[in-house]
């Protein structure tokens, strides 16, 4: 890891722990304003993750796209982009940061538990597909993740509209943001699906090869397929709705941080 990429790193890591405890406060304690620092606090933290991001990419020379680590590191900026573009255009949405801060946290500490070793682009991986592939694969899991936090806040305050529950958005919200989030980020996984097989093609003259990884992204994508089937189709809406959203996410995961280490050509990629 280059010096002041692990500097700004930290600096965002600690943005993020901090506004995670603002934004917990505010909600909890109805303090509007700890919400507002709390905001601006992840934004500034963004901003120092964003650096992190130029100065590994300016020393490498390539994409932060290889192991996990430049994956987390890639991954949770995008699913903080989404976070801020949603709360941008539907403002209700704005304590999804209680959810979405702590768990980007843990995925930027387990990456960076693995190890961040400065690393020349893998010869497999000199290609401009990479851009496409790895940008959606994070677009479609950091919207899947927070259409999992909204079922999660759906599920709450359905079950008592009491105490700081009441802070969170109308139910009916909750469950149109799910709805959305879930289409959004299936058609990004469309996209990176295919942008993978166009990608394998031109490495292995192969466009699928059942490879593990290969294999759950498309088991993943048939899950929200059923998800959005059960939700426009047949009418889900509400508690079952929610725990869809939550339950399908774990298929994610297991695609994600499951086989993602497991014997797979996309190794270098996890």
């Amino acid at each position: 890891m280059a010096f002041w990429e692990e500097i700004f790193l930290w600096i965002a890591v600690a943005g993020y722990a901090v506004s995670f405890l603002l934004f917990l406060n505010a909600l909890v304690f109805r303090k509007e304003r700890l919400q507002v620092f709390g905001f601006n606090l992840t934004v500034a933290a963004f901003a120092a993750q964003t650096v992190a991001i130029a100065v590994r990419w300016y020393v490498t020379g390539h994409i932060p796209a290889m192991y996990t680590y430049e994956n987390s590191l890639a991954g949770t900026w995008i699913i903080i982009l989404t976070y801020l573009v949603l709360r941008r255009f539907f403002p209700p949405a704005r304590p999804f940061a209680v959810a979405v801060t702590p768990l980007v946290l843990l995925i930027l500490g387990n990456g960076m538990l693995s190890g961040g070793e400065l690393r020349p682009l893998e010869p497999a991986f000199r290609s401009n597909w990479i851009f496409v592939h790895v940008l959606f694969a994070w677009f479609s899991f950091g919207s899947y993740l927070t259409a999992f936090c909204s079922g999660g806040m759906y599920l709450l305050k359905e079950k008592s509209h009491t105490g700081f529950l009441i802070r969170l958005p109308e139910l009916k919200l909750l469950d149109e943001l799910s709805l959305r989030l879930i289409l959004f980020g299936f058609f990004a996984q469309s996209v990176m699906i295919a942008s993978g097989a166009i990608w394998a093609h031109g490495l292995w003259g192969r466009y699928w090869g059942w490879d593990p990884v290969e294999t759950w992204s498309l088991i993943s994508w048939l899950v929200y397929g059923a998800n959005l089937h059960l939700r426009v189709t047949l009418g889900w809406t509400g508690r079952r709705a929610a725990w869809l959203a939550v339950l399908s996410l774990f298929a994610v995961i297991f695609l994600y941080f499951g086989f993602g280490h497991g014997s797979s050509v996309h190794t270098v990629v996890f």
